[in-house]
């Protein structure tokens, strides 16, 4: 946790949200490098970006888990996520890889005062049943999605899975005369490990990076 030794009564936030999509379709159902890095004060205002999956501002991309008849019980096999055409991945990321870039620029101005970038992401409510594709009222909890982070160090991305909750935390990390820039590919897999009625399904999630 970065120690905050100067407050400001201003706060950047930025949002960006990822649709995650599930099909049931059965009778239920490189080499790792750093990629933080500290960039130069700047002389332009103090600015904060976030970019999760396509570069087009506005842009929701998705992700899709297709569960087959031959992917459930007895097998129950894990599911890759497929990322929607329009995502944006990193050049060197693996197949199926969700990009995030998270950018702080910080000014000349602000010289010898800690930086603390945090980034967050949301996802309580699920993944609710599409009506009229068989599922009913049934929600899948978002904590049966997990993801690999590829191109990460030590203070990147870690490996992980949605907690199902608010405000969980995936990044961390003060700097000091510095801004920073942290770039990791998710690859993003569903657990399929409880037989759900068969249909569609689907629920967002929300990153959302500040800088106090």
């Amino acid at each position: 946790m970065p120690i905050t030794l100067f407050s400001f009564n201003r706060k950047f936030s930025i949002k960006a949200k990822l649709v995650v999509g599930l099909f049931l379709s059965a009778c239920l159902f490189g080499q790792a490098f750093a990629v933080l890095t500290l960039t130069p004060l700047v002389t332009t205002p103090r600015r904060l970006t976030l970019q999760v999956g396509s570069s087009q501002f506005g842009t929701i991309n998705s992700v899709v888990f297709n569960v087959t008849t031959d992917k459930v019980s007895p097998n129950n096999a894990p599911i890759e996520g497929v990322p929607s055409a329009t995502a944006g991945t990193a050049m060197a990321s693996p197949a199926n890889g969700i990009l995030i870039r998270l950018t702080s620029e910080i000014p000349t101005t602000m010289a010898g005062t800690w930086q603390n970038v945090k980034l967050t992401v949301d996802s309580p409510v699920g993944l609710s049943c599409i009506s009229g594709t068989g599922c009913g009222s049934t929600i899948i909890p978002f904590n049966t999605i997990s993801w690999i982070s590829h191109n990460r160090g030590s203070y990147d991305i870690d490996d992980g899975v949605f907690s199902g909750g608010t405000t969980q935390t995936l990044f961390w990390v003060g700097s000091l005369n510095a801004g920073l820039r942290m770039e990791n590919t998710l690859v993003f897999t569903y657990a399929n490990s409880t037989l759900y009625p068969a249909g569609k399904y689907t629920g967002r999630v929300t990153y959302t990076a500040t800088l106090p």
